[in-house]
């Protein structure tokens, strides 16, 4: 048996030598294989073929938490499948996704074979590529590599963890009927939805007043807002009510009002386009542009890369391949022209701090004038991807903006007014971000403007506004602010916003913005109280790192687990003991506000105290 040997001739000389390559969905097998052809059989695992045993101490943590796996409901037939067209072959390449979980997926496949024993004879290689192109398969078989044990060690921490808390924490839920599950991740989740919804309902709205001028010089019309009146700066909150609006607007004066311009400021401005796709971005983006959940993104990004359009759709890196940004530089120049090629690439730093589930961004896989035939959610995602794609090697937008000042005069009051025009689109002719979308709307043309100009203000419009609380999440936003915390990876973001759904923990309005749900205000209470260090996002951010570490082979793996499962056994140990009606009251002391926001709670019948 010859296990991860070096090939130089990826392509049989002759069809009497058989190559199997194992990757992990059937339609990306479909596609391989026309690219490899004759000699070579391709055929698909479909996904994970072994788990850990679903019972209790199948993760033993007394012995170096020594995991006990079992072979998928299911998977028998896949497994059989490999190993006959295994005992057809010279060789065996296992090709499974290139993360984590894709070498976890290989591992797991050769512990089989080896455990069945018909390796005898075999040649076995790891390929790994980031792309379903006949160049990067062909370049990955040229180039295999052994099974990269760190990746699978932290693997197992993540599934060891997950198994753990579930088993530990789980149980606990449903003797009280408080919930569902716990998990690492989703509890912190639906903790940060929770905490947002306790913000709002603790809101107190404070009133402020602005007032907006209507201007008119040399026949054009604009609008300024004030920011003097009587020698006293006009803030945000500078003015409080209504009492003190109608102060203000005395010593402003009544329209028409005689002006004059007393200051000009002039500057050009640039933007520069947004990095191309991560898999958070791409789900932020496509939940705001498209109205994707973060789960339909990433089914239909995963199409697009199983038929050879998009790479990998599970990456945390902003940085696309010199062959790549030759390309779509070139496609710049033929379509856009020179004057939207920036002089050099634009180079975009990574910002997540443990980038390195993936090499690239996520981006199409060729730069061809002819768009791929699509329909549906795969022609609106792959756009999507191609337009950031395109416009992130493109020179930047230009503006030039003006601000003026305009005084009354009478020399009690001073009106500011800001004005926007884009000179030049560059990217801008291709995408522009959600968050550059609204700046675009807002853009607004001033006159020609000069120092001692007349203006006429002929009307003045008060307003009203009263501070606003905090929004509460999208997908889009609670994605977002799980990547700035450092918690959840590429691959799991999909699946934590649909499992808090999915348990009945949040629930989403017509604007698609979570709510917790009773369940979730329960649940997020009795971990908060019972289990604080699990669903702190200091901690588990922590727990993130470490796994990045043990990837990286910074850490050991039962010296991790044992870190972790050292304070989380004694959490649950202490849980055990108490009494569900001391659970109760507690749930009850810190729902109080939300089930009672006028704080009665008596029971209009017999007077009695409420609670859950």
């Amino acid at each position: 048996m010859h296990i991860f040997t070096k090939t130089n001739n990826y392509l049989p000389k002759g069809v009497s030598i058989m190559n199997l390559l194992i990757v992990e969905s059937p339609s990306k097998a479909k596609t391989i294989e026309k690219y490899l052809g004759a000699g070579w059989r391709v055929i698909a695992s479909v996904g994970h073929v072994r788990d850990l045993v679903p019972e209790n101490g199948s993760v033993d943590t007394a012995h170096n938490f020594e995991m006990k796996w079992q072979i998928m409901a299911g998977k028998e037939k896949q497994i059989k499948l490999i190993i006959d067209e295994l005992k057809k072959a010279d060789a065996v390449y296992l090709a499974s996704d290139p993360d984590r979980e894709g070498e976890a997926i290989a591992w797991h496949i050769l512990d089989i074979l080896k455990a069945k024993k018909v390796l005898t004879g075999k040649k076995v290689y790891r390929v790994a590529f980031h792309e379903i192109t006949k160049k990067a398969v062909l370049a990955a078989i040229e180039n295999p590599r052994e099974i990269d044990q760190n990746l699978v060690d932290a693997y197992m921490v993540r599934r060891a963890l997950d198994y753990l808390i579930g088993f530990g924490i789980s149980p606990l839920l449903w003797r009280r009927n408080l919930g569902k599950s716990a998990g690492r991740v989703q509890s912190v989740a639906v903790k940060l939805v929770v905490d947002r919804e306790r913000e709002i309902e603790s809101f107190v709205p404070v009133e402020y007043w602005s007032l907006a001028a209507a201007c008119n010089a040399h026949g054009a019309k604009f609008n300024a807002s004030l920011v003097s009146a009587n020698g006293q700066k006009i803030e945000k909150m500078t003015i409080g009510n209504k009492e003190q609006m109608d102060a203000v607007l005395s010593h402003v004066g009544v329209p028409e009002i005689a002006a004059t311009v007393i200051a000009i400021d002039k500057k050009k401005t640039s933007r520069r386009a947004a990095a191309p796709f991560t898999t958070s971005t791409l789900q932020q983006e496509a939940a705001r542009k498209l109205y994707f959940s973060s789960k339909r993104t990433m089914s239909v990004a995963q199409k697009l890369y199983e038929h050879g359009l998009i790479t990998y759709m599970r990456t945390d890196a902003t940085n696309l391949s010199a062959d790549a940004v030759n390309d779509i530089r070139a496609y710049i120049g033929r379509i856009y022209g020179d004057a939207f090629v920036p002089k050099s690439p634009n180079i975009y730093v990574t910002k997540s701090k443990n980038a390195q589930e993936a090499h690239e961004a996520i981006r199409p896989t060729h730069f061809d004038d002819a768009m791929p035939n699509l329909s549906g959610d795969e022609e609106k995602l792959y756009n999507l991807i191609w337009k950031r794609t395109i416009a992130c090697q493109m020179t930047n937008a230009e503006f030039d903006s003006v601000a003026a000042d305009i005084e009354n005069n009478a020399h009690s009051a001073i009106f500011h007014a800001v004005g926007s025009t884009r000179t030049f689109d560059g990217f801008m002719r291709v995408y522009t971000e959600s968050r550059d979308d609204d700046a675009d709307a807002a853009e607004s043309k001033l006159p020609a403007l000069s120092v001692g100009d007349a203006v006429v203000i002929t009307e003045l419009t008060p307003e009203q506004h009263f501070t606003q609380p905090p929004a509460r999440y999208t997908e889009a936003s609670l994605v977002k602010k799980l990547e700035e915390l450092g918690i959840g990876r590429p691959s799991t973001y999909a699946t934590i916003m649909s499992t808090i759904v999915d348990r009945g923990y949040v629930e989403q309005d017509k604007q698609r913005r979570f709510h917790p749900t009773s369940g979730g205000w329960v649940i997020a209470a009795y971990l908060a109280k019972y289990f604080n260090e699990l669903v702190d996002v200091n901690f588990t951010a922590k727990t993130e790192d470490t796994l990045d570490d043990v990837s990286n082979g910074k850490q050991e793996k039962v010296a991790a687990l044992r870190a972790f499962w050292t304070p989380t056994e004694s959490m649950i140990d202490g849980a055990r003991g108490i009494k569900t009606t001391e659970i109760i009251d507690e749930i009850n002391h810190v729902m109080h506000h939300h089930l009672f926001p006028d704080g009665n709670d008596k029971c209009p019948k017999c007077g009695g105290k409420l609670g859950i």
